[in-house]
């Protein structure tokens, strides 16, 4: 039987003493092979066992017990196991220099990840991901007081430095740190950076987004003669009159416009929303049928054939657009710019470019189209409709509604 040599007897001592009992070193090929011996964990006899690329030798303590310690954390920290453990420390992001995370490392696998995989376009990345990311790493960096160590700790200072004036609950404060969130995850558990990094999550996470606050005014539709107005107005600019019209008569989301096309006469519409569950199954194309208005007798047909014909194009900056966001971004500019729509919206606060589609519910309301017909033209489920459509009334609508009724119950009336 071959005696242990005094330093093996002495590191394995040592092991023992300072992180517990159940760590086997053996030897080979001329490497450490550490095994992991804990009650419940071997069967048949076998047990968890890495080798190293440390070599067998008394001068490799030192480094042996720092790769144990880090084992043992990271187990411990993220609740995996042995092979686990040893397989992110081996892709670990680090710094030669100083020995710990290289987070510049880390930015550059975590973008190859979201783009290569598909999670994200590259432009997408590029406009909205890129700049949060280089942002949290600044403030992992930063130095000197209030300078943060962990990730929640990274996290409420990106909130404070660079969302506090984004509205507590919104859609961009929520995708802020979404973002840093799961880079900072990512970080943890791909590139081996020390579990301290790890983010808020669950209640901590949902108190520094923040609630919502609640809208006290309900969605503005675009009245008929507003639209009217407005329609009327863009005689010299063909172009956009043409998007106007088609958003404004056909009940359409601004991103739609780059989404559509005409067959059989009818307005075919594309699905713009993407998310998991329409990835996996995707959305049938639908039809949007119009609504018209008295003062525009047949400017939906009109429109169509323009489209059809290629007559009359939408604005170049739609056509153009990189993706559907972009294109309701840049319908939303060109109406901005336009006199007559910026007298519309200071004249009715609350009015924005999505108020022509909810002007197109109203007036379908009003005209009596079954709901689940009316939703179905516009691209949703009657749930949907209801939150976001079918809040808004007034004066004129409700005396136009009941005067109808009571006109129809009259009919009866013997």
């Amino acid at each position: 039987m071959l005696k242990t040599a005094p330093w093996l007897k002495d590191l394995r001592g040592t092991i023992k003493r300072t992180y517990g009992p159940g760590w086997v070193l053996e030897e080979r090929s001329g490497y450490f092979k550490i095994q992991r011996r804990e009650t419940g964990n071997a069967r048949d006899g076998k047990r968890p066992t890495i080798t190293t690329s440390i070599a067998f030798a008394p001068s490799s303590s030192t480094e042996l017990l720092v790769l144990i310690g880090n084992l043992k954390r990271k187990m411990a920290d993220l609740g995996i196991g042995l092979y686990a453990s040893h397989a992110l420390i081996s892709v670990s992001a680090e710094d030669e220099a100083t020995g710990g995370t290289n987070w510049n490392e880390v930015a550059k696998r975590y973008e190859e990840n979201r783009v290569g995989t598909g999670q994200v376009k590259a432009s997408t990345y590029e406009r909205e991901e890129r700049r949060r990311i280089e942002r949290t790493i600044e403030l992992i960096y930063a130095k000197g007081r209030g300078a943060a160590n962990d990730g929640p700790g990274v996290m409420r200072n990106y909130t404070s430095k660079y969302l506090a004036e984004l509205k507590l609950g919104g859609v961009g404060r929520k995708r802020a740190l979404l973002d840093v969130s799961r880079f900072l995850r990512f970080a943890v558990k791909k590139c081996g950076a020390e579990s301290a990094y790890l983010p808020l999550e669950g209640e901590d996470l949902e108190e520094l987004i923040g609630l919502a606050e609640t809208r006290k005014e309900d969605k503005v539709p675009v009245k008929p003669d507003q639209l009217f107005g407005l329609i009327d107005s863009l005689y010299e600019k063909p172009e956009l009159r043409l998007a106007v019209t088609l958003v404004g008569l056909f009940g359409l989301r601004p991103a739609e416009l780059k989404a559509m096309r005409v067959e059989d006469g009818k307005l075919k519409i594309g699905n713009v929303k993407r998310n998991r569950a329409t990835a996996k199954a995707p959305k049938p194309d639908r039809v949007a049928y119009p609504l018209e208005i008295p003062e525009l007798a047949g400017a939906a047909g009109h429109a169509l054939a323009q489209l059809s014909s290629g007559l009359v194009k939408l604005p170049v900056g739609i056509l153009n657009a990189q993706d559907f966001k972009s294109s309701g971004h840049t319908y939303r500019q060109y109406l901005d710019r336009h006199p007559y729509w910026a007298a519309l919206v200071k004249a009715n606060p609350g009015l924005s470019p999505y108020s022509l589609r909810h002007g197109y519910a109203y007036r379908g309301a009003l005209a009596g189209i079954p709901l689940r017909q009316l939703a179905a033209s516009m691209g949703h489920d009657v749930r949907t409709h209801m939150k976001h459509y079918g809040q808004w009334s007034d004066e004129t609508g409700l005396d136009a509604a009941f005067r109808a009724a009571n006109e129809k119950l009259n009919e009866f009336v013997i």
